[in-house]
């Protein structure tokens, strides 16, 4: 069998994924995107076990935008779509969150890459040439995700020392992890207050148990994001002892 240019899997919303409002946490939603995406690459002959025992290489995340047209709320039965865009240097995948009816309430695009865990390098070969994949050619996100620059004045809001809850098989923060940071970056009335309707995150630096992070926090001025219609604001994080940036994100909401 040929395997599919895209790739579902089922989910429902448990207590654990849901939130204070009863809807998927958006850690939640970035969880579905790694499970989904790992069981697609394995099905097309890149599982992560394979390019760690074999070539001692494995995949990382670069870059995600999440737009959240709705909220999926807690018992809620959905499909979780996934399909990768024809591969260069880079490779592209994109998703969808859906009610079994078809109306989507997710939309996700994501930047990858493969690298060496020995010399950390990135290995620019195509480990994917999906010969026998018919490519889709229809976004999830129709630009995908965006080149947003750092922001300069972020002012630190807390500090967080990396324990065993926060690493996953890596010995690294997982890519879902750092979501739950963010969020914690803004205080709970205005999650009450207000509501996110998009997360795009950029991925710098690792971090390891004993690190600790310091989370930092602006509002965007309006000319920081032409085109921007919605209160934005810019999240990063960066380790404590070397200042090294680990991830900055923007964070929309209305």
């Amino acid at each position: 069998m040929e395997p599919a240019n895209t790739y579902t899997m089922e989910r429902m919303v448990t207590d654990t994924d849901a939130d204070f409002a009863r809807r998927l946490k958006p850690s939640a939603m970035f969880g579905y995107f790694q499970d989904i995406a790992a069981f697609h690459a394995a099905s097309l002959g890149a599982s992560v076990e394979r390019l760690y025992k074999e070539l001692n290489v494995a995949w990382i995340l670069l870059k995600v935008r999440v737009e959240i047209d709705e909220y999926p709320m807690i018992t809620e039965e959905l499909l979780v779509d996934t399909w990768p865009q024809a591969p260069r240097a880079l490779y592209e995948r994109d998703y969808t969150i859906r009610r079994k009816s078809g109306e989507v309430l997710v939309r996700a695009a994501s930047t990858w890459v493969i690298m060496n865990l020995g010399t950390r390098e990135i290995k620019r070969d195509k480990f994917l040439d999906y010969k026998n994949l018919e490519m889709r050619k229809d976004r999830a996100i129709e630009k995908g995700v965006g080149r947003q620059r750092r922001v300069e004045g972020a002012v630190p809001v807390y500090n967080k020392d990396i324990e065993y809850s926060d690493v996953d098989y890596n010995c690294h923060v997982n890519n879902a992890r750092y979501i739950d940071y963010i969020m914690d970056a803004i205080p709970f009335e205005e999650h009450r207050e207000k509501t996110i309707r998009a997360i795009e995150v950029y991925y710098v630096n690792e971090l390891s148990p004993g690190n600790e992070i310091v989370l930092a926090k602006r509002d965007m001025d309006p000319g920081s994001a032409p085109g921007m219609t919605s209160e934005k604001l810019y999240i990063e994080g960066f380790r404590k002892a070397d200042d090294a940036v680990v991830f900055y994100a923007v964070v929309e909401r209305e």
